[in-house]
């Protein structure tokens, strides 16, 4: 029998929630990849939310027929219009 710390007690600390020094070894060489990925995931998803925001910004809605028939309802592209002209 070995009188030395548990494999269980080396990689957890008895107080407290942070990281023993020897987990901290275990985890360091994944710093660098776990940080690409994160900045890779966070560069598609900004790209793919940036382009939908341009996407939706270029669409042209004069083509979509307004409901002007409904009670209280007035088209504001039309007064828009008269106002310019």
């Amino acid at each position: 029998m070995v009188n030395g710390p548990s494999r269980e007690k080396m990689y957890t600390q008895s107080k407290g929630y942070g990281f023993s020094p020897a987990l901290q070894r275990t985890r360091q060489p994944f710093r660098m990849r776990n940080a690409l990925t994160l900045l890779g995931l966070l560069g598609f998803t900004g790209g793919v939310y940036a382009y939908s925001l341009l996407a939706v910004k270029q669409d042209d809605f004069s083509d979509v027929p307004l409901p002007s028939t409904l009670p209280g309802v007035h088209d504001v592209t039309n007064e828009m219009k008269n106002k310019q002209q």
